[in-house]
This record gives C-alpha cells, sequence and structure tokens, in this order.
C-alpha cells in the first residue's frame, strides 16, 4: 500500500533562522522566562494585528482563560458561545459554572449565526464567544452590533487566525479580546505551545500581564503597621521575597493569576515565525484554490463559503457534501481511508452534543443545522505549506475518483 497522507504533525516550516534565534537566546545564559525577546514579539504581533496590546502566554487556552478572568465572568452570567468551537473555548467556563448557551452556525462558513445568537441573548448575557473556524472569518459587524446594543463584550477564539482578514483588517485589530493560539498544528508555531491575548482595553492587558505571572486582583489597603504579631518590619525585604505581604492587607480577591507565562525562546522562534506568516498562509491559500477548483467541479460538493473582503487563513481546508445527491459523507470518508491511504480528520465535535454539557441538559436538537453539517455534510482534506506538489495531486485525484465510484453504488 502507498504511504498515508494524513495531516503534518507541525504546521508551519522551520529553517535555520529559528534555530539561530533559539541559540541566541540560549547561549548568553541570561533569564529564559522573563527574556527581552517577549516584550519584542508582543510589540511586533499588536503591530502586525494593529491592536494596540499583546501579551504572550503559554497557550491559546491560557487567553481564554484569562479572557473570563477579566471580564469578571461568575455564576450569575450568561455566555453565548458557537456550537462547533473547540472544548478549550469553554472548559474554563464551566468551572466558574457560568450559564452557558450554544448558538447556531451558518452551514456554508462553519461560523456563528448572528441570527441565532440574537434569540439567546438576555439581561444576564454578559459575553459572545466567536470562534473564526479553521481561519476563516465570522462575520463580525452583526455580532458586534448585538454586542454593543446589549453592552457584552465579545471574546474571539483566534486560534485558526493567525494572519486572517475581516474587512481589509487583521483579525485582532477591533477586537475586545483575540485570543491566538501558536501550538504544534497552528500557521506560526512557538516550540510546540504558545499563546497570545490581544486587546485594545488598557485595563484588560494590565490584568492579563499580572494573571499570567501568578497575581492576584482585588480589593487591598496600604498597611501602615511596622509589625507582624511580634516581629518587626525589616529595613529591607529583598532578601525575603515577600512581595507585598509586609505593605497591604487585602480585603478581597476577585481574581487569582498563575504560571502562564511564554518563554524567551518560544518568544525569540515567534518573532521569526511572524515575519513568515504571510508567504506561509499565501501557500496554504494556493493549496485551498486547488481543491476548490475540485470541489467546484463535482456535482453534491460545496466549498467553504468566505466573505467579501475577508482572508481566510486556511489553518483547515473543509468542504462539504450534499447527502441527498448520492454521496454517504461517512462512506466517503472510510474510501479514502481504506482505498487511498488518505486520512481525514473532521472537527469539532458540537460541545453541546459532548458527555459533559448532556450532563449538563442540553440535547440533540439544539442547533439543528450545526448537527445537520456535522454529522452528514462536513469533511476536510489535509493542508499545511510544506506538501509537495505530488502529494496535494494525489489527493485531488482521490477525492474525484472517491466522488466518482460512490456515486455509481
Amino acid at each position: 500500500m502507498k504511504q498515508k497522507i494524513e495531516e503534518y504533525p507541525v504546521g508551519t516550516i522551520f529553517g535555520e533562522e529559528e534555530i539561530q534565534a533559539v541559540r541566541r537566546v540560549l547561549m548568553p545564559g541570561e533569564s529564559l522566562t522573563r527574556g527581552r525577546e517577549i516584550d519584542l514579539f508582543e510589540k511586533e504581533f499588536a503591530e502586525y494585528v494593529g491592536a494596540k496590546h499583546a501579551v504572550a502566554l503559554s497557550s491559546c487556552g491560557a487567553a481564554l482563560r484569562i479572557a473570563n478572568q477579566v471580564t469578571h465572568l461568575t455564576s450569575k452570567d450568561e455566555v453565548i458561545c458557537q456550537t462547533n468551537a473547540f472544548w478549550v473555548t469553554i472548559v474554563n467556563l464551566l468551572e466558574r459554572n457560568v450559564k452557558f448557551k450554544v448558538a447556531d452556525i451558518d452551514p456554508n462558513s462553519l461560523n456563528i449565526d448572528p441570527e441565532s445568537v440574537k434569540k439567546l441573548v438576555t439581561t444576564k448575557t454578559k459575553a459572545i464567544y466567536v470562534m473564526h473556524h479553521g481561519g476563516n472569518p465570522a462575520d463580525l459587524d452583526p455580532i458586534r452590533e448585538i454586542a454593543e446594543e446589549h453592552d457584552l463584550v465579545v471574546i474571539e477564539d483566534a486560534a485558526h487566525a493567525s494572519g486572517s482578514e475581516y474587512k481589509n483588517r487583521k483579525i485582532g485589530a477591533e477586537s475586545d479580546i483575540a485570543c491566538f493560539s501558536f501550538s504544534t498544528l497552528k500557521n506560526m508555531v512557538t516550540l510546540g505551545e504558545g499563546g497570545m491575548f490581544v486587546t485594545n482595553n488598557d485595563e484588560y492587558a494590565q490584568m492579563a500581564i499580572g494573571l499570567r505571572t501568578n497575581y492576584p486582583f482585588g480589593e487591598r489597603v496600604k498597611n501602615q503597621k511596622t509589625k507582624l504579631g511580634e516581629y518587626f518590619k525589616p529595613k529591607s525585604v529583598a532578601f525575603m521575597h515577600a512581595g507585598d505581604a509586609w505593605d497591604y492587607d487585602w480585603t478581597k480577591v476577585d481574581e487569582f493569576g498563575s504560571t502562564y507565562r511564554m518563554s524567551t525562546p518560544q518568544a525569540a522562534v515567534g518573532r521569526v515565525q511572524l515575519k513568515k506568516l504571510d508567504k506561509h498562509n499565501k501557500i496554504r491559500e494556493r493549496i485551498a484554490e486547488q481543491y476548490n477548483k475540485t470541489i467546484e467541479k463535482i456535482e453534491g460538493f460545496r466549498k467553504t463559503k468566505v466573505l467579501p473582503n475577508c482572508k481566510n487563513s486556511w489553518h483547515l481546508y473543509t468542504y462539504f457534501v450534499d447527502p441527498n445527491l448520492g454521496i454517504n459523507r461517512d462512506k466517503f470518508i472510510r474510501y479514502m481511508e481504506n482505498k487511498h491511504n488518505i486520512h481525514i480528520v473532521t472537527r469539532f465535535w458540537p460541545i453541546h452534543l459532548g458527555g459533559i454539557m448532556r450532563n449538563r441538559g442540553h440535547k440533540v436538537g439544539e442547533c439543528p443545522v450545526c448537527e445537520r453539517v456535522w454529522f452528514k455534510e462536513q469533511l476536510s482534506l489535509p493542508i499545511a505549506p510544506q506538501m509537495p506538489n505530488e502529494e496535494i495531486q494525489t489527493i485531488i485525484d482521490a477525492v474525484e475518483k472517491t466522488a466518482k465510484t460512490l456515486r455509481k453504488k
């Protein structure tokens, strides 16, 4: 059997520049957690997307967690999130016991449906969670209009959307909060894991910086006392690493930080990867265009819809099959695997049908569009900038042959 074609374990291309960047920060023996490269990476990423602030973190999951903290979401609040978001998008909301409502999707873009969101807003709603599925920009203007009308925060899961554009502006440029991922499969990678919290809100940015380094937020008062019990305050407490223990009494703690820092070598690699991002996304776009030409020729298939004046980063390549025109989606996937040795991964399982969400009362039928698309129509193909032309053509040929064979059956 010919060699199996599947997702590449790394979604980008590394070269000598990344190796030199790591060597540059390792050799001097300086700090690997608070180095200058982190500040530079944050500045350059903020400039790239056109936002005021970028805070480098250990993962996109950390960024999403911090997003919930800076907006002070509690069990008294409700949030709305599209149902085909990734589990990490919502796990911290569940941990905080925030009431959760799932919005349905547009069947051609896989992004959140603004009309579905409108029906779910109540006086308790505090935030709308949007994911740019596969790097395809969601229709943000109507979502922002809903948010403005009801005084809500829009939190964007932009894990797939590094370099994506909405109406000729980078995702993150006009965001309340946008959370990016640089993990191993993404379009740019910072040594396996990494993320960025992007915002135009000064208060959110300052809180994010503190929360990533274990800092608490709440209310405190200046302590004028010179003693703790029988112990006098030393003239210098630097040797004690006391922090603010001598100087403040906390009266209320709203949020606790944790260790969510990005390392200096990661940031150094991130700076190199950022310079290559548009080039690598262009390669992905060319591959997607070749796939699209094939999909357009096959009766019963349709390609992903990209809005006008928007740019898809093509982190994922997704397309759809109409089961009423003679091709069963599941049989298609199995035939591609068994006959052509091409492995297909489809994302994402509807979150309202996950085991934990079902335990919390969510049921089949809440999001009928997503359910239909997920279980009957949605397909994908491998895509990465390092794919050789021969492999791309092999995949295209397999799609055409599989569609033809299954339609006959």
